[in-house]
């Protein structure tokens, strides 16, 4: 603190944690809770590049607030910020039981903050910690299945989040907020569930339900509009939307004494090309075009499509004819035509229709001033301009919900064909990825081929390399896919049409921006930018985590045009970058996550452009958000032989036995095995034999672990490594283990024990495991031994994951000893050591459980035993360990 008192303007950060004081929580369960809020606040930091260290920050119970330093970048604090809180929320989440999880409530606000001796003070922290605490975001995350919503300040909102793309600024909704001293306008998002309705938002106020009187019945009153479709299908929630941007009547447009001057509605409807933008707005307004007495206007402004954008002038000139205008009387000069259809409509009550707008600077001229007015633009284009300098309601389509796209389908093939296909009729609407237009396509072809059934358009539309030539095959472009998709792509500079093509070779669902730079070989804050630009024009859009992805029939279009367009060996350098860039982040990171693990020697490339995270949480957090886009990497780099990538990427693999499935790793490193026997490297073919074995043993896989064994004994027999040797004793001892056989189990653990000293983790790993066997035997003594050589390594090494381990192994002996009240005391420690780390939580928190169990039921408290025992056959089940979870509930039936 700073004598005195000065002003710094910081983006302020409220976090509350929802149903802190729930009776069900235990002090241990307030304090977990406690820990787990700061280390959530303190990873979402690090993954911002912002020192949480750094941030003034204080707590209270279940809350805390943060300011982000004052030369700290709003934008990218917060297009980094909100992914990596339900990220970090998801895995403090699933490594806690149920009392310690936390779902949370977050306030965004940017200020003026005074600093004085006494601490920091402002109206704006005030404000911050009323939206935090008002029943709008109380409500909102209760009507959640998610984990975080976010409120943010109007003045955040407007100035900050509607211009960052990833934070999905279409998906916030305003609120009212009236608290104390605070009567303002939020906006509520929730970033893991982003689609929120709130139809007390959305509802018309006040809209008048019949057509008022014409302001002058002597004028001509245009109708312009073309014909709508006549299956209109779904969105419910959009019209709902618009209807609740109606202008008010007539006798409220003035406005009453003290209130805001009333204004043009303007409402930009933005969304992929065939997505049905034009549908929705025609259907829309031909429902009320009734209210707007003096007429309805419209033109296609071909911003998308044959021919050239409309000019300026034409789009007046023909507007100002609609209105009873002659030509002659038509001014020249475009601002002239633009003054005098603002003179015109002033006392007016019109409804525009633009349609297929470029960009906002083609919509502002046209746009009247009269408040009785309402102007639908639709567009390709995000029209941000339109959204800022003019305030119109952004309004974004996405792909129809699948019963939305088989009710659209239904309407045309009848219901009848739908009911004789269900199945083929759901690949159908699979195939055209929910697009409108796609759907339309394809099922008017059915409906007008009586000899062709559902299956067999499916069938034609599977290969992807003839999908959208089937669904472009209609003469008119506006009904052809690739005609469609041509528009958009066209209208790209260079450089970003080279980055749509590059985008498309990704091989997994979704993208983050360091992985698009690397198909791009650009750096990274040049495709920030790029990216941007293509999620405006609605070619890719944003996902949670602040991730990218297609919706699939445009990565089709992607592809295409990327065969049509880049030679192959600028798609495979262009692979190869990629692939180097999960290669190297992957195998690095794992070292950070697991820095006491032995290590798969291996050569690697390093990417252009690393990227730069340090400490377990970010690790940890970049392997749990590319689960799937490493093993789609791995898969990939396995089907084109590209061993270089597969072998180290099956090896940085270990995390899945934490996260997602050991069945995923026990595939990863059978990959991998392949892999490194082609290339003919015996060391690695080892390392991943001992791999497969590890997994294949915990899965109950034990001819299989064996075969992986005897395979390797050749190969390390070969090798001389002495750590690979250890590897191969210590897994035939916990193969015999698991199969009962704990002499021999003892045995082949002895054997290894020399090997390990002075080893650090392995010593202690085979102390455990000797120990184990030990008690196996009914040796609780020797297995005492062991276990507390064990305990001391681990402690000594800092390994908190083996020293939960250890721990159990010791509880284990004493419950041979008969000291249950010490065996659970032990376990207690197990856990809690456990359940603050997200490795293995089947060995670190069930096993104990397991043990702590039979500790209870010893002694008489079979209803505390119990539900430890449930809890164990729960974290099996979660983790991918069924067969020990039957085990346990085998258990438990004959307690019944």
């Amino acid at each position: 603190m700073v004598g005195g008192r000065n002003l710094r303007h910081h983006l302020i950060v409220v976090a509350d944690v929802e149903g802190f004081g729930d009776p069900r929580r235990t002090g241990l369960h307030l304090q977990a809770v406690r820990d787990g809020l700061h280390s959530i606040m303190r990873a979402t930091f690090a993954a911002t590049e912002t020192p949480w260290e750094e941030s003034y920050r204080e707590a209270s119970g279940d809350a805390v607030f943060a300011l982000v330093p004052a030369e700290a970048d709003k934008a990218a604090f917060l297009e980094a910020a909100l992914p990596a809180l339900v990220t970090q929320l998801r895995v403090h989440n699933e490594t806690h039981p149920e009392a310690q999880r936390i779902r949370l409530r977050v306030a965004l606000n940017a200020g003026e903050v005074g600093y004085d001796m006494h601490g920091v003070t402002s109206s704006s922290l005030i404000m911050t910690f009323r939206l935090c605490d008002s029943p709008p975001l109380k409500a909102a995350l209760a009507a959640s299945p998610g984990v975080l919503a976010v409120i943010a300040s109007e003045r955040l909102f407007d100035d900050v989040v509607r211009h960052v793309p990833a934070a999905a600024p279409t998906t916030w909704h305003p609120v009212t907020v009236v608290m104390k001293e605070v009567d303002t306008r939020g906006w509520i998002t929730l970033p893991d569930h982003p689609y929120l309705t709130d139809t007390a938002v959305l509802a018309p106020q006040g809209a008048s339900t019949t057509g008022p009187a014409r302001t002058n019945p002597s004028e001509v009153v245009p109708r312009q509009l073309p014909a709508a479709v006549r299956d209109f299908t779904g969105r419910a929630e959009h019209l709902t939307a618009l209807d609740a941007l109606l202008p008010p009547g007539p006798a409220r447009l003035g406005g009453a004494s003290g209130q805001a001057t009333p204004s043009v509605v303007i409402t930009a409807v933005d969304g992929a090309g065939g997505i049905g933008k034009t549908t929705l707005a025609l259907h829309w307004a031909y429902r009320v075009q009734d209210r707007f007495p003096d007429g309805t206007l419209h033109i296609n402004l071909r911003g998308y499509g044959p021919g050239t954008p409309a000019t300026t002038a034409e789009a007046l000139s023909g507007f100002l004819r609609a209105l009873g205008v002659a030509s002659s009387a038509i001014p020249t000069d475009v601002d002239a035509q633009a003054a005098l259809l603002r003179s015109l409509t002033a006392s007016k009550r019109l409804l525009f229709v633009l349609d297929n707008a470029h960009s906002a600077e083609q919509v502002r001229p046209l746009l009247p001033s009269a408040p009785g007015c309402m102007v639908v633009v639709t567009s390709r284009d995000s029209l941000t301009g339109l959204v800022v300098t003019d305030a119109a309601h952004r309004l974004t389509l996405d792909l129809l919900t699948p019963s939305e796209a088989h009710e659209l389908v239904t309407g045309i093939i009848g219901a009848d064909r739908v009911a004789a296909e269900s199945e083929s009729t759901s690949e159908l609407v699979r195939l055209c990825a929910r697009l409108p237009l796609a759907l339309r396509i394809a099922a008017s072809r059915i409906a007008a081929h009586s000899h062709l059934s559902v299956t067999d358009v499916v069938t034609e539309l599977t290969d992807d390399q003839t999908r959208l030539d089937i669904l472009s095959e209609a003469s008119d472009e506006r009904s052809a896919i690739r005609a469609v998709f041509d528009w958009s792509y066209r209208r790209l500079p260079a450089q970003q049409a080279r980055l749509f093509r590059r985008l498309g070779l990704h091989p997994g669902p979704d993208m983050s921006l360091a992985a698009a730079a690397a198909l791009a070989e650009l750096p990274p804050a040049d495709v920030r930018r790029m990216l941007a630009a293509l999620t405006s024009a609605h070619l890719i859009e944003p996902a949670p985590g602040g991730r990218y992805r297609f919706h699939d029939l445009l990565r089709t279009y992607s592809v295409d045009q990327a065969h049509r367009h880049d030679p192959v060996e600028s798609r495979n350098q262009a692979l190869e970058s990629m692939l180097t860039w999960y290669t190297y982040t992957a195998y690095t990171l794992d070292i950070q996550v697991h820095p006491y693990y032995s290590r798969m020697p291996a050569v690697l490339a390093e990417p252009a452009h690393p990227r730069p995270l340090t400490g377990f949480d970010a690790a940890w957090s970049w392997f749990v958000s590319e689960r799937i886009n490493i093993l789609a990497a791995l898969q990939y780099s396995a089907d084109h032989q590209l061993d270089h990538h597969t072998v180290p990427l099956a090896h940085a693999t270990r995390f899945l036995t934490s996260v997602g499935s050991p069945r995923d790793r026990l595939d990863a490193t059978l990959i991998g095995v392949v892999a490194a026997r082609r290339t003919g490297n015996p060391s690695q073919e080892a390392f991943l034999l001992l791999s497969h074995s590890d997994v294949a043993t915990r899965l109950g896989r034990t001819v299989e672990a064996g075969a992986d064994l005897d395979r390797a004994a050749v190969l390390i027999k070969q090798l001389n490594k002495v750590e690979l040797e250890i590897s191969l004793l210590n897994d035939r001892g916990l193969l015999h283990r698991l199969q009962g056989r704990f002499e021999e189990a003892a045995r082949w653990f002895a054997l290894a024990l020399p090997l390990t000293k002075g080893t650090g983790r392995w010593e202690a790993v085979v102390e455990g495991n000797l120990g184990s066997a030990y008690a196996g035997l009914g040796d609780y003594r020797r297995a005492l031994e062991h276990g507390e050589r064990d305990l001391r390594i681990r402690r000594r090494i800092g390994d908190l994951e083996g020293e939960s381990g250890a721990l159990t192994h010791l509880a284990r002996a004493w419950c041979g000893l008969g000291d249950f009240d010490k065996a659970n005391s032990l376990c207690l420690s197990a856990i809690s050591l456990g359940r603050g780390s997200p490795y293995h939580r089947d060995m670190t928190v069930a096993e104990p459980l397991k043990v702590l169990a039979s500790g209870l039921h010893e002694l008489g408290r079979t209803d505390e035993a119990i539900e430890h025992w449930e809890q164990a056959a729960a974290i099996y089940d979660e983790t991918g360990y069924p067969h020990n979870a039957a085990d346990v509930r085998k258990l438990l039936r004959t307690l019944a």
